[in-house]
């Protein structure tokens, strides 16, 4: 992932990428429309929050003539990922499942996120007992053809 082992986005920084990402490449104005005060921010405020972002290696640009077109250097996925990945890290300790548990006892989830969770997490779990089957039978597979 952007060659670093894991990015802390900022919420502007977050902000900033779900508009590319919803709007594809903007130039600073461009995305100044979409962004919350984004008309009453100086431009040179988010000129500054899209190099540092490029420096960080979370969006890129393209030059157009004398404008920059900036890009997000990231997946959605990618970039949510790693989000979650520092918030699970700073506030429980890398578990999932106190994440979980802490929505549950806090009435945040629904019956119904749960179910979602539940199919989506049986879904993970037949897809890698798929490709650990798979691995299997090529490793046989191949110690059946050794002479």
């Amino acid at each position: 992932m952007v060659g670093r082992k894991g990015l802390a986005i900022i919420e502007r920084q977050f902000a900033v990428l779900r508009v590319l990402w919803a709007h594809g490449p903007q130039t600073v104005r461009g995305l100044m429309e979409f962004l919350p005060r984004g008309d009453r921010q100086p431009y040179t405020t988010v000129l500054g929050l899209l190099q540092g972002m490029e420096k960080a290696g979370l969006v890129d640009h393209e030059k157009q003539g004398v404008t920059h077109r900036y890009r997000p250097a990231l997946s959605r996925q990618e970039g949510t990922g790693s989000l979650l990945a520092d918030f699970l890290a700073r506030f429980f300790h890398g578990s999932a499942e106190k994440l979980v548990l802490g929505l549950v006892d806090a009435q945040e989830l629904a019956p119904d996120d749960l179910r979602a969770i539940e199919a989506r997490l049986a879904g993970a779990a037949a897809v890698a007992a798929r490709q650990a089957g798979a691995g299997r039978a090529k490793g046989s597979a191949k110690k059946r053809k050794a002479p």
